[in-house]
């Protein structure tokens, strides 16, 4: 018998020793989002500042727009490296050693080096030049955590070749997000800003469809906004630990995966647990394979020999597990009914444990715009695109303060469109005065005149309709228009109008911040924004800034004078309102990413969730007790930071007791704000499918007790990609 814990692989310190650098991490939800462009404009910015910074390794991709932003800045010369014939190029890391800057570039930290360097991974050079006492300036990709790489696999269909430990990403000093929505991206595609004109057509029909975009900056968003939770030492609930259990025969990389991911939302460990009856080649391989994914996701890793269900029991019960990840059999017959019987014992013999029953993927769902496997003409899939594009739009850069860089980067994009023949005039912007601001500001058209209420951000509606440009630039949300309205009254009719509308907005001006965070802002803003007004945004785009930065802006009087900086720090601005903002930021980024996404598979017919929200589904029996399965339930779905729907089906005529237990339920499921549904239907495991279905669920909650063995048999026979969460008995119900 074997029996090892590994503890992880990467040799990462939590936290940084004497004299190690910084790494700071631009992270992107997909190629193209601009991280390497925003790594070199802050080479330059620092350097400007008497910084001594160098590029270590920088991809162009052939973009010319990259190439140009390296500018003057010093590049490290490329190792040269033969591999099967061909003169490779990679980072030269003693190089970078011996020349030893105060900061180096490094783009694109989960490449794979060409065997026979140091290193064989990118990441690896990266803590060698820490450990120097270098700091580091780096970017990835959120497909590139090794956790989520099945996701991303699945949601796309594109297999992903190079990861990188989630511990790499977790050890980082610095993490800033560059967004981009997906209608974005997908015009800075057609522009030819990211691919070669021959490869547009393929790009936009494949990796770069609506759903996967959206998807995979769902998963970034809510990867970051967990990450700057845990870093501002937000309150947690107790952390759990995960269990779950793999055959050396099976695919398992999948399943350990899933599991690591509770691990992580419940701020618990996770151990796999590798149950082999013999070995063969086939089994070792697979334990090897198991071993080496734990080790990568800093997972313990066992090897037991024995009877699967007592063994998986027994472990259980040894590490005081509060969960069990199993997998469902893919397939019927004798492995089928053997898992069933798992299961089974399970629920049965470890009744304080929540038992989850990872389901069997369905066939990948085709997002494709053309029917048929023919791969279409560009010019034909351009033509469609542009007519499926309305002209008339809102797009929002949203900050979660003051000084995050909202309205420059709203002048840029006003810029690019001009520059590209665009008719767009600025109707309401408010510099005061920042150079940054007036610089990108340039020679954009001001409604009225440089010296009109436009200049001091006040929009002229009915001269802005006279005007009728293609685009209209509004700084500021909150504002007011020349009458005293709040300029969000105006936006339905400049977009009935016609106009594509870009705008800015803070999160410190939204109506729920504001009531919540109350006077740790500050004093109360003249005008607020309702939070439903979010539903009318067609593409919302987070600026990014890390509070470090923003603190720095705020002592070089580029957000308030001189003269308010300290009262700022001691309210808006202290560390903790700030981590706190941009937590919610992000939350309220991927809930408005979520909605879009949602709408955008219902209306392609994809009824096969994505696992990028859970989507908590409770299955409420008519029986006493269920108050706090409810109330768990819902607590659990705040902590995966999904949204609970409680479910009853009605399969015969209800008491008058049940009828008035479950309006109770109805009543506490509201309060925890969830929702509350009853089916009609004489079979309640095909009702309950139809319905996970419908909403998209990630995962049925269910309770136990005899009488509902038959229906968890049937949800986990009839579900796929739904995983099915069998609730522990609360002590006070456990039964020997």
């Amino acid at each position: 018998m074997t029996d090892t814990i590994a503890a992880g692989a990467v040799p990462v310190p939590a936290t940084n020793k004497v004299g190690r650098g910084h790494l700071r991490v631009f992270l992107g939800a997909t190629p193209g989002s601009g991280k390497t462009f925003a790594m070199l404009r802050e080479a330059h910015d620092r350097r400007s500042q008497g910084e001594d910074v160098v590029v270590g390794y920088v991809e162009t991709h052939g973009r010319k727009l990259t190439e140009q932003a390296i500018g003057s800045l010093e590049v490290v010369p490329r190792l040269k490296a033969e591999y099967h014939g061909k003169l490779m190029e990679e980072m030269d890391l003693d190089a970078i050693l011996a020349r030893r800057p105060q900061v180096v570039l490094v783009d694109e930290l989960a490449h794979t080096n060409v065997p026979g360097v140091r290193h064989s991974k990118r990441y690896e050079d990266v803590e060698e030049i820490l450990d120097a006492g270098i700091d580091v300036v780096t970017t990835v990709n959120v497909q590139h955590l090794e956790s989520v790489k099945d996701l991303a696999e699945r949601i796309t269909g594109i297999p992903v070749r190079e990861t990188l430990p989630d511990q790499v990403l977790d050890n980082a000093d610095e993490i800033q997000f560059i967004d981009i929505s997906p209608e974005a991206l997908r015009k800075r595609m057609r522009h030819g800003n990211i691919y070669a004109p021959e490869k547009i057509d393929t790009a936009l029909a494949n990796f770069f469809r609506p759903g996967n975009l959206a998807a995979l900056r769902e998963i970034a968003l809510r990867l970051v906004a967990q990450t700057v939770g845990r870093a501002r030492g937000a309150v947690r609930p107790a952390p759990q630990t995960v269990l779950v259990a793999v055959s050396g025969r099976q695919s398992s990389g999948p399943l350990i995966r899933r599991a690591s991911r509770l691990a992580r939302r419940f701020g618990g460990f996770c151990t796999v647990l590798v149950v082999s009856g013999r070995h063969d080649e086939e089994t070792d391989h697979g334990t090897t394979k198991a071993r080496e994914l734990a080790e990568l996701l800093q997972c313990g890793f066992i090897e037991r020999e024995g009877k699967v269900a007592d063994t998986v029991i027994g472990v259980a019960q040894e590490l005081a597990v509060q969960h069990v990840v199993v997998g469902e059999a893919a397939h019927a017959g004798v492995r089928g009914r053997l898992r069933r019987g798992l299961v089974d014992r399970l629920i049965t013999e470890l009744p304080d444990v929540s038992v989850h029953v990872v389901a069997r993927p369905a066939p990948v769902s085709r997002d494709v715009p053309f029917a048929g496997d023919q791969r279409p003409d560009s010019d034909v899939l351009l033509r469609a695109l542009h007519a499926s594009a309305s002209r008339s739009g809102l797009r929002v850069y949203l900050g979660y303060a003051r000084g995050c860089g909202t309205t420059v980067a709203m002048l840029d994009e006003a810029n690019r469109r001009s520059q590209r023949g665009t008719d767009v005039v600025i109707a309401a912007v408010k510099t005061d005065g920042r150079n940054r601001c007036e610089l990108a500001l340039g020679d954009l058209e001001m409604l009225g005149g440089p010296t009109s209420s436009a200049r001091e951000g006040n929009v002229d509606v009915e001269a802005l309709l006279r005007r009728n440009p293609e685009v209209a630039c509004l700084d500021d949300l909150a504002g007011v228009d020349t009458q005293g309205r709040p300029m969000t009254e105006a936006v339905p009719r400049l977009l009935r109008a016609g106009m594509m509308l870009i705008a800015t907005l803070h999160l410190t001006d939204l109506r729920s911040t504001v009531d919540g965070m109350g006077a740790m802002l500050g004093p109360r803003p003249e005008h607020v924004v309702d939070d439903a007004f979010l539903d009318e945004v067609t593409e919302l785009e987070i600026v990014d800034i890390t509070p470090s930065l923003l603190d720095e802006r705020l002592r070089r009087g580029e957000i308030v004078p001189a003269s308010e900086a300290a009262r700022a720090r001691a309210l808006a601005f202290r560390p903790e309102v700030l981590e706190s903002l941009r937590e919610l930021a992000f939350r309220i980024l991927a809930e408005h990413t979520d909605r879009r996404l949602v709408a955008y598979m219902r209306d392609r017919g994809i009824e096969t969730p994505w696992e990028v929200k859970p989507r908590v589904m409770l299955c409420v029996p008519p029986r006493p007790g269920m108050e706090d399965v409810i109330a768990s339930t819902a607590a659990l779905a705040a902590r995966l930071d999904g949204k609970m729907t409680a479910v009853t089906v009605r399969d015969r005529k209800r008491s008058e007791q049940e009828m008035q237990l479950l309006g109770t339920y109805a009543a506490l499921t509201h309060q925890a704000d969830g929702t509350f549904v009853t089916l009609y239907e004489r079979d309640p495991a095909r009702a309950l499918t139809q319905y996970a279905r419908k909403i998209l669920a990630t995962e049925i909650v269910v309770t136990r007790g005899r009488g509902r063995r038959g229906t968890l048999r049937k949800l986990i026979e009839f579900l796929t990609d739904v995983d099915i969460h069998v609730l522990a008995t609360p002590p006070e119900n456990a039964t020997p």
